[in-house]
């Protein structure tokens, strides 16, 4: 095909994009079922369904000029060729070799490198060796069933006879998928934009909804207006001449025109609401559900990712969903994509223990990572997050905060285990000894955190040492619209996400009471705080006395509190608006809407709400901005590298980044410059001349003033008894040159150095 150029080629790239997304989820679904090895008509039906979606995208990949691609799924493509047309299973050796291909493919897309050069790196030479091998000796594949199991098979995958005797509902394969008359595609954004003018008609609804309720309370008003002036007009009739008692006559029906014309006004108005209401509803509830999926959707990629993971660390892991035919909003599945990445990779990296240990301990030697999906309520999907690992050690949890300063020894001997535990979703918090390209940076719960929450949900963590850990999350099942309830303090109004408030109590002055110097009331048997919204928000308020007040419950457990409030006026449907980026992160609030009455009124955070009213803010002690004078500290960081490209490339980028670097040619050459020079931080390589990166280490770590020096292993030794040798040297991070990334790189020197 000729070469495409322009903004034709960037279409042709963004279709080519969301149709590989697609056809590598099921790709991905299919070989990890293979590899399971069940009915064997199921296999027929997957291979079948693989074949085709390999031959799809190889013509993708020609269409937008991706020879590479085309020429790996093109292999790939003979490949299921042999297994189709000679009736073989894929031995699970084979499907797992098959997985890697996969990930080699993917790799190859995400990079939309056209050239021949992109395939002669050595993993994809291999692969397209093997396949090769494969498909030119078909008996390495599998043992070939029975003839009339391979002859079923092979009319089931060839013709796809309907009255086939085997039965569909039972067989594994991918879903069937609608007809082309049936279907039609279009972009997810464009869709996204007609859901989001279709929300805008709340305002309108709500407004006409206040419009109708004014003008019946005007009518009502103008009855009683209109029977006072009756019976005033009937005592001057009594007693006024004829063209006195005609005027009267007059008045006496203008009113009564008048009445009867505003009473068909506040029923027009009212019929007016009811209809626009209903067809509002029904058209947003018909958007709302054409962007639900299951949750399953999101999960296609994660068995794969979870057994990727599992051979990279040395470990067994079972992968366990239930409840994934729950429906949810696209927007939040991509959004909440990268949050449950990091609770996977945080899992399998240093939560589940390797099969040895865990049979010294008396478990099964695979380990469970387990996701529970239920909704709870209609706007609300509860998600149970966990595994059965070695669970939170929160006294290190206590000690890991007590260094970096997040409180004093004191404090952290009051912390109760619930609220140690809580700490992990500060930025900084790791159990891990030792930072990998997996995981180990402490970043990866507070990204869940501000995730979910920026998504108005809550997560909150259980934890059994030994025995794992649950985390627990309540999402919104749709963005931008919701239930919120309308309530006002100092004279302000304010929405609360009724997602964020487990119960609405009416409070009495006497029902409070003083508990450790606070204000509280009873709530389930015990006491929690209680504090003002005016408070909260830190409003001027005139604090008048009142003798009963709403107020909200909200959070749980130890983080449970009561907010009051002025006053309270229901809940409504709100269209949530952004507050923009230049108030992107405002302390308890997280965006904006209009009500009825064209107010424009702020959209509480309930999560910030919480932490505030405990007196905990968010982030509080993390970190922290000053403007210093003088000059700015330049860290210095020594390369320990015998490989002089390396070694240049490494140097390259730390001095694009703003550091004074030193280079060191061997393990026993850093060793010297170390004892001259103290360094703020040690990279280096394991495999050297004259002193390994394991013994530099270890010789490092003897030496007084170099002790706490932060040392990075920059390795191509990817196994798990490297990376615990690595851990046993006293090395601080562990990453690997195959999957090197300098943003990795300066992440984790900025954190240790």
């Amino acid at each position: 095909m000729s070469k495409i150029d322009g903004d034709l080629r960037e279409r042709l790239l963004g279709a080519f994009r969301g149709e590989c997304r697609e056809r590598l989820q099921v790709l991905s679904s299919d070989f990890m079922k293979l590899e399971k090895r069940g009915d064997p008509k199921g296999a027929a039906l997957l291979i079948e369904s693989s074949y085709r979606e390999v031959h799809s995208l190889k013509g993708a990949a020609r269409a937008v000029g991706l020879g590479a691609v085309e020429r790996f799924c093109q292999t790939l493509e003979s490949f299921f060729s042999v297994l189709k047309k000679s009736g073989l299973i894929p031995s699970k050796e084979v499907a797992g070799s098959m997985i890697g291909w996969l990930d080699i493919l993917e790799d190859l897309i995400h990079k939309e490198d056209s050239s021949e050069a992109s395939l002669s790196s050595a993993p994809i030479v291999v692969a397209l060796a093997k396949m090769k091998e494969f498909t030119e000796s078909p008996a390495l594949i599998s043992c070939s069933v029975n003839s009339h199991n391979s002859e079923s098979k092979s009319e089931v995958a060839t013709k796809g006879d309907p009255d086939s005797s085997c039965d569909l509902a039972e067989i594994t394969a991918t879903p069937a998928r609608m007809s082309m008359t049936e279907t039609v595609r279009i972009s997810s954004s464009f869709l996204t934009g007609l859901l989001l003018q279709t929300e805008d008609l709340l305002s309108t609804r709500n407004s006409q909804k206040l419009r109708a309720q004014e003008a019946d309370d005007l009518n009502s008003k103008f009855s009683e207006f209109s029977k006072f002036f009756k019976e005033i007009i009937t005592e001057k009739k009594s007693s006024a001449n004829e063209n006195e008692a005609s005027f009267y006559l007059k008045m006496e029906k203008n009113v009564e025109s008048f009445s009867k014309r505003l009473g068909q006004l506040a029923s027009v108005s009212y019929k007016a609401h009811w209809e626009l209401s209903s067809k509002v509803d029904t058209l947003l509830s018909e958007f709302k559900s054409s962007m639900l999926l299951p949750f399953s959707s999101l999960l296609d990629d994660f068995p794969r990712i979870v057994r990727t993971l599992s051979a990279e660390t040395g470990k067994q892991c079972e992968f366990k969903v239930s409840g994934d035919n729950v429906r949810i909003d696209r927007r939040v599945l991509e959004m909440f994509h990268d949050p449950l990445m990091h609770m996977v990779r945080n899992s399998v990296g240093h939560g589940i223990e390797i099969p040895e240990d865990r049979l010294a301990k008396g478990k099964p030697s695979a380990g469970k990572f387990f996701i529970d999906i239920t909704q709870t309520e209609r706007d609300v999907v509860k998600i149970v997050i966990g595994d059965d690992g070695r669970g939170i050690d929160s006294e290190k949890i206590k000690g890991l905060a007590l260094k970096q300063g997040l409180f004093s020894k004191e404090e952290a001997s009051e912390l109760d285990r619930r609220s140690a535990l809580e700490l992990i979703f500060l930025s900084g918090m790791s159990t891990s000894d030792i930072i990998t390209d997996i995981s180990g940076r402490g970043l990866g719960m507070a990204i869940v955190r501000d995730a979910v929450e920026s998504l108005g949900g809550s997560v909150a963590v259980t934890s059994v040492l030994g025995q794992g850990v649950r985390f627990v999350l309540n999402i919104p099942v749709a963005l931008t619209s919701f239930r919120g309830i309308v309530v006002e303090s100092c004279g302000q109004k304010f929405v609360v996400p009724k997602s964020g408030v487990r119960k609405v109590v009416l409070v009495r002055q006497e029902d409070i009471q003083s508990v450790s110097s606070r204000e509280s009331i009873v709530y389930s048997d015990r006491p929690i705080p209680i504090i003002s919204l005016s408070d909260v928000l830190e409003l001027d308020s005139g604090k008048v006395e009142k003798n009963t007040f709403p107020a909200f419950i909200m959070g749980e457990g130890v983080k449970t509190v009561a907010v009051s409030m002025d006053e309270l006026y229901g809940e409504q449907d709100v269209m949530a608006k952004a507050m923009g980026p230049l108030l992107k992160r405002v302390r308890n609030v997280s965006g904006f809407s209009v009500l009825g009455s064209g107010r424009l009124v702020p959209i509480l955070h309930a999560p910030d709400m919480i932490r505030t009213a405990l007196g905990v803010s968010s982030g509080a002690k993390g970190q922290t901005f000053s403007h210093q004078k003088g000059e700015k500290t330049v860290k210095t960081i020594l390369v320990a590298e015998d490989s002089i490209t390396s070694r240049t490339l490494l140097k390259n980028v730390l001095e694009a980044a703003g550091y004074r670097v030193l280079t060191a040619v061997d393990g026993l050459d850093a060793l010297n410059k170390i004892k001259a020079e103290l360094p703020d931080l040690l990279v280096t390589d394991v495999e050297m001349p004259h002193m390994d990166g394991f013994t530099l280490t270890s010789e490092v770590r003897k030496m007084s003033g170099s002790a706490n020096l932060p040392i990075v292993l920059v390795t191509s030794l990817g196994s798990q008894e490297h990376r615990e040798k690595g851990v046993e040297a006293g090395a601080d991070a562990y990453i690997i040159k195959s999957s090197f990334d300098q943003g990795n790189l300066l992440e984790v020197i900025q954190r240790l150095a």
